[in-house]
């Protein structure tokens, strides 16, 4: 086929077990798993850091994090750095981007993307304050809130409305990638009425307790520090009966994509890619959200589905892939490469149906570095 077209469809700290399709014995994600017999799922993906930046900027290069450091919230990829976005313009795409930035330096948008529009609300002075601090906030132990209105009346849902707004033009003359890096189910663990108490605490499967033998001490320093020691099991169970609620609504997200993509015949000329990057304690451990240094499996684990026109149907690679492969996947689909050195493989053989690699290991690091500037 000729080159396709790309959406890629970025939930924000999605673990991977959440989903039925990977296995969990409760969950409602019936447009996941539909998009998983349709096109390929990766079993094992794991991403190369557990913070939203550093993972992205990883993402967007194949680069590891220490290579070039990128290992915050805050310090993205410059001008003079590559990313995925500017090879895709470079290779004759129209890119969009409707959704959060937590990848590019303000610079580095203007040859890297068509357009961009964000419907997200700002963060809060005491949000903003805390992430700069480390990400835990003070006085939100728990960081669950009561539900939200009308499912059409959040930010992820008007920034899918902009790329419906892409895919039913008819006039395009050239191919197109529209990223949607979308807020759910990141914290606060908050979702709309219909999915915030779709789950009951009570029938959730067991959560990976506390003061577990031989786990990092900063498991202990954040319980204290954010006041998380305090809470019973109950509350936990709770966080993450609403977390599995915000993942069931970006579910609902993606099937009204899906359902465009059908209606507008680019189902049939468009690849669809689902990943995350990184996942959310969700009560495990008796922690929330993520840490730099957390290296468990349910920040590292994360969903990655991709359904390729001509490609694979209902095809499962139980070998270990990377993150960051969705880069020269993506520059593979548009018949060109990266020309800077980087550690990530391309999937396309196994799109159409290849094994995976069996000696294929994936790395995670961690860590802040201190020296590492607080800037776009």
């Amino acid at each position: 086929m000729d080159r396709p077209n790309i959406v890629f469809f970025v939930p924000d700290e999605l673990r991977a077990d959440t989903l039925a399709c990977y296995g969990h014995p409760l969950s409602k994600t019936p447009n996941y798993d539909r998009l998983a017999a349709q096109g390929t799922r990766f079993a094992n993906c794991h991403v190369q850091f557990t913070v939203c930046g550093a993972s992205r900027c990883s993402l967007l290069t194949g680069w590891p994090t220490h290579v070039r450091g990128h290992r915050s919230l805050y310090y993205f990829l410059r001008p003079e750095e590559p990313n995925l976005f500017r090879y895709l313009r470079r290779a004759g795409y129209d890119v969009y981007w409707f959704g959060k930035n937590d990848a590019l330096a303000a610079a580095s948008f203007a040859d890297s993307v068509t357009e961009w529009r964000d419907r997200s609300p700002p963060l809060s002075p005491e949000l903003a304050r805390a992430y700069a601090g480390g990400g835990v906030v003070p006085g939100a132990v728990t960081m669950l809130f009561d539900a939200y209105g009308d499912r059409r009346a959040t930010a992820d849902w008007a920034n899918l409305e902009d790329a419906f707004r892409i895919l039913r033009k008819t006039d395009h003359e050239r191919p197109f990638c529209i990223f949607l890096p979308l807020l759910q189910p990141h914290p606060p663990y908050r979702a709309p009425e219909g999915f915030h108490d779709l789950y009951r605490p009570d029938d959730l499967p067991p959560l990976a307790p506390p003061n577990l033998a031989g786990k990092p001490a900063f498991h202990e320093a954040l319980r204290r520090r954010a006041g998380l020691d305090t809470l019973s099991e109950d509350v936990f169970r709770r966080i993450r009966a609403v977390y599995l609620g915000q993942v069931s609504y970006t579910d609902w997200l993606l099937g009204e994509l899906m359902d465009v993509l059908d209606q507008t015949g680019r189902a049939d000329d468009t690849a669809l890619f689902v990943a995350s990057d990184h996942g959310d304690y969700a009560g495990d451990y008796g922690l929330i959200e993520k840490w730099p240094a957390g290296l468990e499996d349910g920040l590292t684990h994360v969903p990655l589905i991709v359904r390729l026109p001509g490609g694979a149907a209902g095809h499962v690679v139980e070998e270990m892939v990377e993150l960051y492969d969705i880069m020269p996947t993506m520059l593979d689909l548009a018949g060109t490469r990266a020309t800077h050195t980087h550690f990530a493989r391309s999937l396309t053989p196994q799109l159409h149906g290849a094994a995976g690699d069996p000696a294929r290991a994936a790395f995670t690091e961690g860590g802040y570095n201190p020296f590492e500037p607080q800037a776009f």
